[in-house]
């Protein structure tokens, strides 16, 4: 999957600028926890959440022990996280994984332009597909010391039987057997013997539909 496909445009996004108020960009945030803010030359400058504008007013009531309604006349500009990572369209879609975990969207840029972002749902839904996690399947988790030539073994055993595999996972576990894979496959009677044959090929079957 590339980023473009599931790049939600700005034409589509509601957005801050930095000038506006803190008044008048709270109101815009009345369906959203955080917002992209843009400058008048369409370069993304951060991103403006609740919590940063919660943040921005006990800085401003302890600076200046101001009250809420001075507070809400000050320009957003104050509240915009602007230390936030960036990706463009050429990045690949699991870079985006990472930076998700930590900001509620990933900003996509073309050198300083903003193009958009992709949402949290974006990724939870390529997961969900890579996981197969809506296929009806049998789950193997399975262990391998070493990587080279494993998944022409897995590959073979799934074929000789005529199982189909629906997906395929491979991550590290950081344990003795340190490469796990996670392999899901349509539901079939051989299940027993493919588990079977996967311990001969030198997998350690550590989980079967758990």
């Amino acid at each position: 999957m590339f980023i473009r496909n599931c790049l939600t445009p700005v034409s589509e996004l509601v957005l801050i600028r930095p000038n506006e108020t803190i008044r008048a960009a709270l109101q815009k945030m009345s369906k959203h926890l955080s917002l992209p803010c843009i400058d008048d030359e369409e370069q993304f400058l951060g991103i403006v959440s609740k919590r940063s504008i919660f943040e921005a007013f006990e800085t401003f009531y302890k600076a200046e022990n101001g009250s809420y309604e001075r507070f809400l006349d000050q320009p957003i500009g104050t509240c915009v996280l602007r230390d936030v990572p960036k990706l463009s369209l050429d990045h690949h879609f699991e870079d985006t994984i990472e930076i998700i975990t930590k900001i509620p969207f990933v900003p996509i840029v073309q050198g300083e332009q903003f193009l958009g972002i992709v949402k949290r749902s974006n990724v939870q839904n390529a997961l969900a597909v890579a996981f197969a996690k809506n296929v009806e399947s049998d789950r193997l988790l399975l262990g391998v010391p070493e990587v080279e030539g494993a998944f022409e073994r897995m590959f073979n055993a799934t074929h000789r039987l005529g199982v189909s595999v629906v997906t395929c996972v491979p991550f590290d576990a950081g344990e003795p057997l340190n490469r796990r894979v996670l392999l899901k496959v349509r539901k079939s009677s051989k299940l027993n013997t493919l588990v079977e044959d996967l311990e001969r090929a030198g997998f350690l079957v550590i989980q079967v539909n758990g």
